[in-house]
């Protein structure tokens, strides 16, 4: 292959060949990684590495997975695989495993099938493979999941026609528009009934080291649908990929480590615990600034330290004797950090560093939201029917509230009954979108802004919006201006604050 041959086959791969930022296409992601990865070691150019590749056979993949072996396995460093990236789609998975997948690893990227807006269809279950030596219980499964989508249908006309009557077509307001917008209402309240067996369908984006490390989670999971969409994940990623999840696996440390905490939890419980309470709360326990006599000024004085350090030449000596002399200062610098935040904005880095961490009891229906926040660190608890259940309003107000806890009532029965059997994993998939879920989130100011942005918007779903503006209600406790800032910008785009 002569110059000329090397210059046309290389107008394939970039953008353009005499400028100095340019993109990258139509080269496997793998070999991609490993051409970004070159210039740390070599005075070369991206297309420099492009044209050197391409001289070789196969795109590269030969000399990728020798680089791969060396620099990725042999001295660690996984970097190398951030970037090639990878597209996934995810079908007829359960919203059980939807959440899972979503939490095993904070850098994946998701769309997913939301059943706020989209009806599922009857018989769209996961029906677990551990059933399939005990017919009565896999057959009593599917009844289960036939009995609640009957309910969930019925729930959906009952709620539909109550809110045609409650919220009549207001005058010169298209009425079939707005009775659509009522059918969404009655179906996103209906799908409270239905349980988490019930299929979904998940886009996903991820780069491949991200991708290799939650395969490796899933694969350590004590859910067997877990396991096996891990094993079907990574087929199919190694046509993408195939050297950089070559040794995706089950992580003994992980299956040992959970084994272990449930044996020593095992015998710390005596049946004493708090009672389950029904709908959701919230507790702050603990935040920057607990145990001072003033967390917000402490709170305001790690903001200010780190607003004056960057935007002025003073040293952090200079600065901590300033702040000490001069306190009322401090709302002021925090407000010249938050007066031009507009709604689409995020708040200058440095409000990372004033922390919470918070207990939430939600609704598996909100917390298939809250969990897509993937700045917060989360700590959950496997799904039970022990936490209570949440009830939407609309149902109540219909008088529709015992077709769901009939629902809820099934559930809770076959749910103890798969338990006696030895089923455990398997009773998780019974549990209903309106049953609470445990869970603990540790985030930042930053994050506080994005939730109370997104969650608490006019558009935001009645619980999630219920469920925030609660952490929301705890923060003001101890930190009420940042409260007060962050709704406020949700109010000043028009959205609402309670």
């Amino acid at each position: 292959m002569d110059d000329k041959e090397i210059t046309r086959e290389m107008e394939r791969y970039v953008s353009n060949l005499d400028r100095d930022i340019y993109t990258i296409s139509n080269i496997p992601e793998e070999v991609v990684a490993v051409i970004f990865a070159y210039v740390s070691r070599s005075p070369k150019s991206f297309r420099e590495n492009i044209d050197t590749v391409i001289r070789e056979q196969e795109m590269g993949r030969d000399r990728a997975e020798k680089f791969h072996e060396k620099w990725v396995l042999n001295y660690g460093h996984a970097s190398v695989a951030e970037h090639a990236t990878v597209h996934i789609g995810v079908e007829r998975v359960s919203r059980l495993f939807s959440s899972l997948l979503e939490c095993a690893n904070e850098f994946l990227s998701f769309t997913e099938y939301s059943q706020r807006y989209q009806r599922p269809r009857k018989g769209d279950n996961y029906i677990p493979g551990e059933l399939g030596s005990h017919p009565a219980l896999e057959r009593e499964f599917k009844e289960l999941c036939d009995f609640q989508y009957d309910i969930y249908s019925r729930l959906n006309d009952e709620l539909f026609l109550f809110l045609k009557k409650k919220f009549p077509a207001p005058r010169g307001k298209d009425e079939k528009a707005h009775f659509r917008a009522l059918e969404k209402i009655a179906f996103e309240d209906a799908r409270y009934a239905l349980n988490l067996s019930t299929l979904t369908n998940l886009g996903m984006t991820a780069n491949a080291r991200a991708v290799e490390e939650t395969i490796s989670t899933l694969l350590s999971s004590r859910y067997k649908e877990a396991r096996d969409r891990a094993e079907e994940i990574k087929n199919e990623v190694r046509f993408s990929v195939p050297t950089l999840v070559k040794y995706a696996d089950e992580n003994p440390y992980i299956v040992k480590t959970r084994e272990a905490l449930a044996e020593l939890s095992a015998g710390l419980y005596d049946g004493a615990g708090d009672s389950p309470r029904d709908g959701s709360s919230v507790a702050l326990f603990d935040y920057t600034g607990r145990g001072s006599e003033s967390p917000q000024a402490d709170a305001l004085r790690e903001i200010a330290r780190g607003l004056l350090f960057e935007f002025s030449e003073l040293s952090v000596g200079d600065i901590e004797r300033h702040l000490s002399e001069n306190t009322p200062e401090l709302e002021g610098i925090f407000s010249s950090a938050v007066r031009s935040l507009g709604k689409h904005d995020n708040p200058v880095g440095i409000f990372r560093s004033v922390n919470y961490n918070a207990e939430f009891v939600l609704s598996e229906a909100a917390w298939h939201q809250l969990l897509r926040h993937r700045k917060v660190i989360w700590t959950v608890k496997e799904p039970s029917v022990g936490e209570g259940v949440t009830v939407p309003p609309h149902i109540t107000e219909s008088g529709t509230e015992e077709l769901l806890l009939e629902a809820v009532a099934r559930s809770e029965s076959f749910y103890e009954k798969l338990v006696q059997a030895g089923f455990r994993d398997v009773a998780s998939y019974v549990v209903t979108n309106a049953h609470n879920r445990r869970v603990s989130g540790r985030f930042d100011l930053w994050e506080l802004y994005h939730l109370t942005n997104l969650r608490m918007s006019e558009g935001a779903q009645w619980d999630i919006k219920n469920v925030i503006g609660q952490l929301a209600g705890e923060i003001e406790k101890v930190h009420p201006l940042f409260v007060r800032s962050a709704l406020g910008r949700v109010v000043k785009e028009g959205g609402e604050a309670v």
